[in-house]
């Protein structure tokens, strides 16, 4: 027989179901769909901004503040930009994990696979300095054409190391948690959620199979990255209270920022803002900024889901399911359940994979590049290391809206946020390495990122 079209594979879980609350209490799940979980950790944040665009289901918006971004990059005036090709990279980011995830059972990320470029009218028969490009928007140094003729390089085949699971053993069974806590099957542990839940005798439950598709999958996503029920509203399309799921002292409220070292933060670059408050509230209205701060914004697309949860934000994202599967990973017992080291360094740190990012890239991070070629074999598409000009200013709202700097775009705000002319306070403040955290937080779940990520700087 055949193997199953990639875009009509799915795949299979087993949901228990309370029937009183008509709510799920776990499912039993294979090594596929945990690969699949596990592979959430490591997509840009770009791209599943992106894939979540597929969703029909528009009843509620996960990472909303982080959809403004995208979308305020995809219309962002490209003669702000240091070339055509930055735009291209920050809107098509890739992790270094992007090979291994061709081989789960459902192809999620659709993002193209790398392709060298070069110039047809300079470039030679080899590979050359500055003269190859993984875009084909890269105009050449050398006479300033695209660079559109394609290089062909064969990659090396990804071995995902055994057989079955790409990242999990194909011989393990799995509990998945309704707010996406995944730990190794055992009678003992399914007894335990269940009398964690009240439930103390068969009468009260039911099992139900789901078939998943990637549609499903990207569903799923979306609910995990906005309710901490995502099984109860796939199956009941309906949202339960928190306090009605969650076992008791499963969430945290870590300040991230006190576990930064004092080196770190002093090193940072400051940032400087100019804030306009409305003078009757208190409220921050917009920030006006210089490419820097707009730069950094930026690269927010380009890291992936599991250094924004765990590397930077310590494990306690406030995302209950994304902290979850994070958690759970870390847990993981190696070999038995997890296929190797590496693998699980893969997932748990899964490094930025384009070279060229920002000089204005704040936080700590490791730059490991998806390509196999040297750093001096590609075009470096900055400019002094940049991905904007070092030029004009530009306004960016307390949702992450962001424009270039004109007396229009300022009047167009305060009209939206019916603001009067003279209620409108302005002050300047800096921000370093504890503010970018406290932003990059807030942009999971807040509409008001500026608010409630500067608003100890705006007390004083």
């Amino acid at each position: 027989m055949a193997d199953t079209p990639a875009k009509e594979a799915k795949i299979s879980v087993k949901v228990i179901i309370d029937k009183v609350n008509r709510r799920v209490v776990y499912a039993e799940a294979d090594h596929a769909f945990v690969d699949i979980l596990f592979s959430f950790m490591t997509l840009p944040m770009g791209t599943i901004v992106r894939l979540l665009g597929k969703v029909a289901d528009k009843r509620f918006e996960a990472l909303g503040s982080l959809n403004n971004l995208y979308q305020s990059l995809k219309d962002f005036p490209e003669c702000y930009l240091s070339t055509e090709e930055c735009k291209f990279l920050l809107m098509n980011p890739r992790s270094l994990s992007f090979d291994h995830c061709t081989k789960l059972k459902l192809k999620l990320d659709d993002t193209e696979p790398l392709n060298y470029f070069k110039c047809a009218t300079c470039s030679i028969d080899s590979f050359s300095q500055a003269f190859i490009s993984t875009c084909n928007k890269a105009k050449c140094r050398g006479c300033g054409k695209l660079m559109n003729k394609e290089v062909g390089y064969k990659k090396p085949n990804v071995c995902v190391g055994g057989r079955g699971g790409v990242f999990v053993s194909d011989i393990a069974t799995f509990i998945v948690t309704d707010d996406l806590r995944v730990m190794p099957y055992t009678s003992a542990s399914s007894i335990r959620l269940l009398t964690d839940f009240g439930i103390t005798d068969h009468s009260c439950l039911d099992d139900l199979k789901l078939d998943m598709g990637c549609e499903e999958i990207f569903h799923l996503l979306k609910m995990a990255l906005s309710l901490n029920s995502a099984f109860t509203y796939l199956v009941f399309n309906r949202i339960i209270p928190i306090r009605d799921l969650v076992v008791p002292d499963q969430s945290s409220t870590l300040d991230q920022t006190a576990l930064m070292k004092k080196e770190e933060v002093s090193a940072t670059t400051k940032m400087r803002l100019e804030v306009s408050l409305q003078r009757s509230t208190g409220k921050l209205l917009f920030a006006e900024a210089k490419e820097d701060f707009v730069d950094f914004l930026f690269e927010f697309l380009s890291i992936p889901l599991g250094t924004v949860v765990g590397e930077l934000l310590k494990g306690a994202s406030s995302v209950t399911c994304m902290d979850n599967i994070f958690k759970s990973l870390s847990n993981m017992n190696v070999g038995r359940y997890i296929k190797s080291q590496d693998i699980k360094d893969m997932l748990l740190k899964p490094h930025i994979g384009q070279l060229f990012s920002s000089k204005n890239q704040v936080f700590p991070l490791e730059v490991i590049p998806s390509s196999p070629l040297r750093a001096q074999d590609l075009k470096d598409p900055r400019i002094d290391g940049g991905r904007l000009k070092q030029s004009g200013m530009f306004i960016v709202t307390d949702d992450l809206i962001i424009t270039p700097s004109s007396s229009y775009a300022t009047l167009n705000t305060l009209k939206d946020l019916k603001v009067s002319f003279d209620d409108i306070e302005r002050c300047e403040i800096s921000i370093g390495l504890i503010e970018c955290v406290k932003i990059l937080k807030a942009s999971l779940k807040s509409r008001l990122i500026l608010t409630d990520s500067l608003e100890h700087l705006l007390k004083k």
